[in-house]
């Protein structure tokens, strides 16, 4: 008989608060990197997008731009980044990774990929490949989903039906 979905749905937000917890800003801060979460972030954001503007570190970090200046300003007193004038407008702030920025970095990403593997190798080596297909299953879906058609339909989930 398959659990009730609320149930599940329980103990999925359990565990997922827990992982994103743990391996994830609590991470960080655990690690005693002389970086706080929100910069970790935000250099792997510059490193991805190689060049970065205040106005779209401020979106994607969901901050006003003033916040940014202040996070650049430690990260550019620590040697991380630097910013330059955009060349086509000079009212552009530019964030670029230093190569110290970018070696932190990598220090940090590496310690997570470290514990993030002792942990999935807890597991048996089939429920661990059934677990990451899974996950690669649910994220595709919350992707694609469009929340406001989930809002309030009467979509069919586990809680109507029984396994007979």
């Amino acid at each position: 008989m398959h659990q009730n979905i609320d149930d599940l749905t329980d103990r999925f937000e359990k565990s997922l608060f827990v992982l994103s917890k743990t391996l994830g800003p609590e991470l960080i801060r655990r690690t005693q990197t002389d970086l706080t979460p929100s910069q970790v972030f935000m250099l792997y954001f510059i490193r991805q997008e190689n060049q970065c503007n205040v106005s779209k570190l401020a979106e994607k970090m969901e901050v006003a731009p003033s916040a940014i200046t202040v996070m650049l300003d430690r990260l550019e007193n620590h040697g991380f980044v630097h910013r330059v004038r955009d060349k086509g407008d000079r009212r552009v702030v530019i964030a670029e990774l230093t190569t110290a920025g970018e070696e932190r970095l990598n220090q940090v990403v590496g310690v997570q990929k470290q514990i993030e593997q002792y942990c999935l190798a807890q597991l048996d080596v089939n429920e661990l490949e059934s677990f990451v297909h899974t996950l690669e299953s649910l994220a595709s879906i919350a992707r694609m989903m469009e929340p406001q058609e989930v809002i309030g339909s009467k979509w069919i989930g586990l809680s109507n039906t029984e396994d007979k």
